[in-house]
Protein backbone atom coordinates (compact mmCIF):
# COMPACT_ATOMS: atom_id res chain seq x y z
CA UNK A 1 0.00 0.00 0.00
CA UNK A 2 1.17 3.51 -0.53
CA UNK A 3 0.55 7.37 0.49
CA UNK A 4 -1.24 7.66 -2.73
CA UNK A 5 -4.11 4.82 -1.56
CA UNK A 6 -4.66 6.57 1.50
CA UNK A 7 -4.71 9.90 0.15
CA UNK A 8 -7.05 8.92 -2.27
CA UNK A 9 -9.44 7.50 0.50
CA UNK A 10 -9.24 10.05 2.79
CA UNK A 11 -10.53 12.31 -0.67
CA UNK A 12 -13.62 9.54 -0.54
CA UNK A 13 -14.36 9.89 3.01
CA UNK A 14 -13.77 14.48 2.65
CA UNK A 15 -13.16 15.38 -0.21
CA UNK A 16 -10.23 18.16 -0.62
CA UNK A 17 -12.52 20.31 -2.97
CA UNK A 18 -14.62 20.77 0.31
CA UNK A 19 -12.22 22.98 1.81
CA UNK A 20 -12.42 26.89 2.30
CA UNK A 21 -10.31 28.62 -0.26
CA UNK A 22 -7.86 29.97 2.67
CA UNK A 23 -7.16 26.11 3.85
CA UNK A 24 -4.96 23.62 2.94
CA UNK A 25 -5.26 20.39 2.55
CA UNK A 26 -4.16 16.97 1.34
CA UNK A 27 -0.95 15.62 0.74
CA UNK A 28 1.74 18.16 2.74
CA UNK A 29 4.74 16.17 2.64
CA UNK A 30 6.30 13.11 0.82
CA UNK A 31 5.03 11.32 -2.27
CA UNK A 32 2.32 9.13 -3.29
CA UNK A 33 4.38 6.22 -4.27
CA UNK A 34 5.96 5.94 -0.77
CA UNK A 35 4.69 2.72 0.58
CA UNK A 36 3.16 2.54 4.07
CA UNK A 37 3.62 0.11 6.95
CA UNK A 38 2.22 1.80 9.68
CA UNK A 39 0.13 5.45 10.17
CA UNK A 40 -0.39 7.80 12.82
CA UNK A 41 -3.10 9.73 13.33
CA UNK A 42 -3.08 12.80 15.24
CA UNK A 43 -4.58 16.38 15.62
CA UNK A 44 -1.45 18.55 14.67
CA UNK A 45 2.04 17.74 13.70
CA UNK A 46 4.50 19.00 16.33
CA UNK A 47 7.77 17.86 17.15
CA UNK A 48 5.98 15.64 19.77
CA UNK A 49 3.97 13.58 17.51
CA UNK A 50 6.29 13.20 15.21
CA UNK A 51 8.99 12.06 17.22
CA UNK A 52 6.19 9.39 18.48
CA UNK A 53 5.86 8.41 14.52
CA UNK A 54 9.49 7.89 14.46
CA UNK A 55 9.39 6.12 17.70
CA UNK A 56 6.46 3.97 16.89
CA UNK A 57 7.99 3.03 13.07
CA UNK A 58 5.09 4.99 11.44
CA UNK A 59 6.09 6.32 8.01
CA UNK A 60 2.36 8.24 7.18
CA UNK A 61 1.33 10.89 9.74
CA UNK A 62 -2.44 11.79 8.89
CA UNK A 63 -3.28 14.69 10.50
CA UNK A 64 -6.69 17.16 11.02
CA UNK A 65 -4.68 20.34 10.89
CA UNK A 66 -1.83 21.28 8.43
CA UNK A 67 1.41 22.16 10.15
CA UNK A 68 2.02 24.14 6.46
CA UNK A 69 -0.82 26.94 5.84
CA UNK A 70 0.73 29.57 3.48
CA UNK A 71 3.30 29.49 1.16
CA UNK A 72 7.02 28.95 2.23
CA UNK A 73 9.52 31.45 0.74
CA UNK A 74 12.34 29.78 2.72
CA UNK A 75 12.82 26.46 4.38
CA UNK A 76 14.83 27.73 8.14
CA UNK A 77 15.72 24.90 9.56
CA UNK A 78 16.12 27.14 12.93
CA UNK A 79 12.26 27.77 12.67
CA UNK A 80 9.88 26.06 14.41
CA UNK A 81 8.29 24.75 10.95
CA UNK A 82 11.48 24.12 9.64
CA UNK A 83 12.39 21.51 12.23
CA UNK A 84 9.57 19.70 11.73
CA UNK A 85 10.07 19.90 7.77
CA UNK A 86 13.37 19.01 8.08
CA UNK A 87 12.92 15.99 10.93
CA UNK A 88 10.15 14.32 8.77
CA UNK A 89 12.35 14.16 5.84
CA UNK A 90 15.00 12.97 7.72
CA UNK A 91 13.02 9.90 9.13
CA UNK A 92 10.80 9.39 5.83
CA UNK A 93 7.94 10.81 7.33
CA UNK A 94 4.87 11.70 4.68
CA UNK A 95 2.08 13.96 5.78
CA UNK A 96 -1.68 13.76 4.46
CA UNK A 97 -3.98 16.13 6.53
CA UNK A 98 -7.30 17.06 5.81
CA UNK A 99 -8.73 20.12 7.61
CA UNK A 100 -12.12 22.08 6.90
CA UNK A 101 -12.91 19.47 4.13
CA UNK A 102 -13.26 17.38 7.20
CA UNK A 103 -15.70 19.88 9.47
CA UNK A 104 -18.08 19.78 6.74
CA UNK A 105 -18.12 16.17 5.81
CA UNK A 106 -20.29 13.65 6.09
CA UNK A 107 -19.25 11.53 9.22
CA UNK A 108 -16.69 14.22 9.70
CA UNK A 109 -15.48 17.01 12.59
CA UNK A 110 -19.18 18.23 13.31
CA UNK A 111 -20.87 15.08 13.04
CA UNK A 112 -18.60 13.20 15.18
CA UNK A 113 -19.14 15.77 18.04
CA UNK A 114 -22.93 15.38 17.83
CA UNK A 115 -23.11 12.37 18.12
CA UNK A 116 -20.38 12.40 20.78
CA UNK A 117 -23.04 14.86 22.80
CA UNK A 118 -26.09 12.69 21.99
CA UNK A 119 -27.98 15.36 19.72
CA UNK A 120 -30.29 13.44 17.23
CA UNK A 121 -32.77 14.90 14.90
CA UNK A 122 -29.51 16.89 13.11
CA UNK A 123 -29.94 19.08 11.00
CA UNK A 124 -26.64 21.67 9.65
CA UNK A 125 -26.28 25.05 11.31
CA UNK A 126 -25.78 26.71 8.37
CA UNK A 127 -25.43 26.39 4.29
CA UNK A 128 -21.99 26.31 3.05
CA UNK A 129 -21.05 25.59 -0.54
CA UNK A 130 -17.51 25.76 -1.80
CA UNK A 131 -17.39 27.22 -5.17
CA UNK A 132 -17.74 24.81 -7.96
CA UNK A 133 -19.48 22.46 -5.91
CA UNK A 134 -23.11 21.22 -6.57
CA UNK A 135 -24.21 19.86 -2.99
CA UNK A 136 -25.19 21.61 -0.18
CA UNK A 137 -23.24 20.86 2.60
CA UNK A 138 -23.47 22.48 6.10
CA UNK A 139 -21.38 24.18 8.61
CA UNK A 140 -21.96 23.47 12.22
CA UNK A 141 -24.78 21.33 13.74
CA UNK A 142 -28.43 21.91 15.21
CA UNK A 143 -29.92 19.01 16.96
CA UNK A 144 -32.09 17.70 20.45
CA UNK A 145 -30.28 16.02 23.68
CA UNK A 146 -32.37 12.99 24.28
CA UNK A 147 -33.47 14.92 27.99
CA UNK A 148 -34.53 18.32 28.28
CA UNK A 149 -31.75 19.55 31.09
CA UNK A 150 -31.21 22.66 33.62
CA UNK A 151 -28.55 24.67 32.40
CA UNK A 152 -26.54 23.38 35.23
CA UNK A 153 -27.23 20.27 34.21
CA UNK A 154 -26.12 20.27 30.71
CA UNK A 155 -22.64 21.91 31.88
CA UNK A 156 -21.68 19.15 33.90
CA UNK A 157 -23.14 16.47 30.91
CA UNK A 158 -20.61 18.31 28.06
CA UNK A 159 -17.47 18.54 30.24
CA UNK A 160 -18.49 14.49 30.86
CA UNK A 161 -18.85 13.97 27.32
CA UNK A 162 -15.61 15.81 26.21
CA UNK A 163 -13.32 14.89 29.54
CA UNK A 164 -12.71 18.36 30.47
CA UNK A 165 -12.84 20.48 33.57
CA UNK A 166 -13.59 23.83 32.40
CA UNK A 167 -15.40 25.52 29.33
CA UNK A 168 -16.60 29.55 29.45
CA UNK A 169 -19.59 30.73 29.33
CA UNK A 170 -20.84 33.68 27.42
CA UNK A 171 -23.91 35.41 27.82
CA UNK A 172 -27.25 34.70 28.96
CA UNK A 173 -27.86 31.50 30.42
CA UNK A 174 -31.32 29.61 29.44
CA UNK A 175 -33.49 27.91 32.30
CA UNK A 176 -33.00 24.74 30.36
CA UNK A 177 -31.32 23.32 27.16
CA UNK A 178 -32.96 21.01 24.85
CA UNK A 179 -31.86 22.39 21.29
CA UNK A 180 -28.28 22.72 20.77
CA UNK A 181 -26.36 24.10 18.18
CA UNK A 182 -22.55 23.06 17.40
CA UNK A 183 -19.30 24.52 15.99
CA UNK A 184 -16.33 23.06 16.09
CA UNK A 185 -13.15 24.48 15.78
CA UNK A 186 -12.69 27.93 15.48
CA UNK A 187 -16.17 29.56 15.54
CA UNK A 188 -16.82 31.93 12.21
CA UNK A 189 -18.60 34.32 14.26
CA UNK A 190 -22.11 34.49 12.07
CA UNK A 191 -24.08 34.63 14.99
CA UNK A 192 -27.33 35.12 13.09
CA UNK A 193 -27.76 31.83 12.08
CA UNK A 194 -27.38 30.56 15.56
CA UNK A 195 -30.44 33.16 16.53
CA UNK A 196 -32.23 32.10 13.26
CA UNK A 197 -32.50 28.62 14.55
CA UNK A 198 -33.67 30.10 17.93
CA UNK A 199 -31.66 27.02 19.84
CA UNK A 200 -30.91 27.12 23.68
CA UNK A 201 -27.17 27.52 22.96
CA UNK A 202 -24.12 26.81 20.90
CA UNK A 203 -21.12 24.93 21.42
CA UNK A 204 -18.17 26.00 20.22
CA UNK A 205 -14.36 25.73 20.33
CA UNK A 206 -13.26 29.19 20.01
CA UNK A 207 -14.82 32.47 20.07
CA UNK A 208 -13.39 35.63 18.93
CA UNK A 209 -13.92 38.66 22.33
CA UNK A 210 -16.08 40.69 19.96
CA UNK A 211 -18.30 37.69 18.88
CA UNK A 212 -18.66 37.41 22.71
CA UNK A 213 -19.75 40.71 23.13
CA UNK A 214 -22.59 40.64 20.00
CA UNK A 215 -23.98 37.22 21.56
CA UNK A 216 -23.87 38.82 25.00
CA UNK A 217 -25.82 41.39 23.26
CA UNK A 218 -28.10 39.45 21.36
CA UNK A 219 -28.90 37.59 24.27
CA UNK A 220 -27.72 34.55 22.81
CA UNK A 221 -25.87 31.95 25.22
CA UNK A 222 -22.08 30.17 24.18
CA UNK A 223 -20.23 27.71 25.29
CA UNK A 224 -16.60 27.59 24.34
CA UNK A 225 -15.11 24.55 25.35
CA UNK A 226 -11.89 24.59 23.62
CA UNK A 227 -10.67 23.80 20.19
CA UNK A 228 -8.90 21.01 21.51
CA UNK A 229 -12.07 19.07 23.03
CA UNK A 230 -14.03 20.43 20.30
CA UNK A 231 -12.59 18.27 17.60
CA UNK A 232 -9.82 15.76 18.91
CA UNK A 233 -13.01 12.76 18.78
CA UNK A 234 -12.33 12.66 15.07
CA UNK A 235 -9.09 11.10 15.82
CA UNK A 236 -9.99 8.09 17.02
CA UNK A 237 -13.21 8.58 14.19
CA UNK A 238 -10.51 8.43 11.66
CA UNK A 239 -8.53 5.75 12.68
CA UNK A 240 -11.34 3.52 12.84
CA UNK A 241 -12.32 4.26 9.10
CA UNK A 242 -9.00 4.18 8.04
CA UNK A 243 -8.61 0.78 9.82
CA UNK A 244 -11.50 -0.49 8.02
CA UNK A 245 -10.20 0.04 4.89
CA UNK A 246 -6.46 -0.77 5.31
CA UNK A 247 -7.18 -4.09 7.79
CA UNK A 248 -3.45 -5.07 7.24
CA UNK A 249 -1.77 -1.96 7.87
CA UNK A 250 -1.27 -0.97 11.76
CA UNK A 251 -2.84 2.19 12.62
CA UNK A 252 -2.27 4.16 16.12
CA UNK A 253 -3.40 7.38 17.52
CA UNK A 254 -1.13 9.41 18.85
CA UNK A 255 -0.75 9.40 22.85
CA UNK A 256 1.36 12.50 23.02
CA UNK A 257 -1.44 15.28 22.00
CA UNK A 258 -2.86 17.36 24.52
CA UNK A 259 -4.78 21.03 24.77
CA UNK A 260 -1.57 23.92 24.77
CA UNK A 261 -4.38 25.85 27.27
CA UNK A 262 -3.96 24.94 30.97
CA UNK A 263 -6.30 26.44 33.44
CA UNK A 264 -5.26 27.17 36.84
Amino acid sequence: MNVGEVLNYINELAPFKYAEAWDNVGLMLGSRKSEVSKIMVCMDVTLKTIQQAIDSGADLIVSHHPFLFSKLKSVDFDSMTGQRILTLIKNDINVISAHTNLDVAVGGVNDTFAEAVGLTECDKLKTYIPEGFEFDLGLGKVGKLPNELSFDQFVIYIKKHLNIQNLRVIGTQPSTVKKVATFCGSFDGDLESVKRHCVDLLVTGDIKYHTALDAREMGLCILDVGHFASERLIVTRLKKLLEKRFEKVEIVCSSMEEDPFIFT
